[in-house]
């Protein structure tokens, strides 16, 4: 069954209802410019409370030791599964860190779907190209990765209620990611989005 990571939390309520509706990751954004850039105070004050098996995602680009040193990592358990990272971050940057390494790609055309092979990281987020480093919320066609090894593969970029399972059944990722999607405002989510989009991606078969 695919995963499925909910992009973009900046509060608790939409911690919980991603987690109650089926989220297997969570993204916190701690990238300055972003509309759902989170304080990492704030971002510990929420792992604080959610439950000891749901599997948490770090996304800073920046900062990435001071983040960590908000005692994000403290109390026995690993509060963050991995760090993902939007920039020109380079194989040797994406190495050595203890933590999962999530790199994003910003596909713009099929010649840069190819730029995955070899590189050092534990999954590749592919996201449609757009300026800067943030979420662009449009897609980018799908068949651009048909033939490549889809085992590491997050797909996002542009996802909702009706495109998610045709994406899903067509590429197989490991996982999918959602942010803008399933938002009522930059920053805050629709929980009836929410819920139609989790159930929507886990029952595409």
């Amino acid at each position: 069954m695919v995963k499925v990571k909910v992009c973009g939390i900046t509060n608790m309520e939409d911690a919980l209802k991603a987690i109650e509706y089926g989220a297997d990751a969570l993204g916190f954004n701690f990238y300055p410019p972003s509309p759902r850039r989170i304080a990492p105070e704030t971002a510990r004050a929420i792992l604080a409370d959610l439950p000891r098996t749901l599997c948490n995602v770090a996304e800073p680009k920046e900062r990435v030791e001071e983040v960590l040193g908000f005692g994000l990592l403290e109390g026995g358990r690993q509060a963050f599964w991995g760090l993902q990272f939007h920039g020109d971050e380079s194989p040797e940057y994406c190495r050595g860190w203890k933590l999962k390494v999530i790199k994003a790609f910003r596909i713009k055309d099929q010649a840069s779907a190819n730029r995955l092979s070899g590189f050092p990281a534990d999954f590749y987020l592919l996201d449609a190209w757009a300026p800067g480093y943030g979420g662009s919320g449009s897609t980018f066609p799908w068949s651009w990765l048909i033939g490549l090894n889809t085992d590491k593969m997050i797909l996002a970029g542009g996802l909702d209620i009706d495109n998610v399972q045709e994406a899903i059944r067509l590429l197989r990722p490991y996982g999918v990611d959602v942010c803008t999607g399933v938002e009522a405002k930059p920053g805050i989510k629709d929980h009836g989005k929410l819920k139609e989009f989790i159930h929507a991606a886990k029952t595409a078969g």
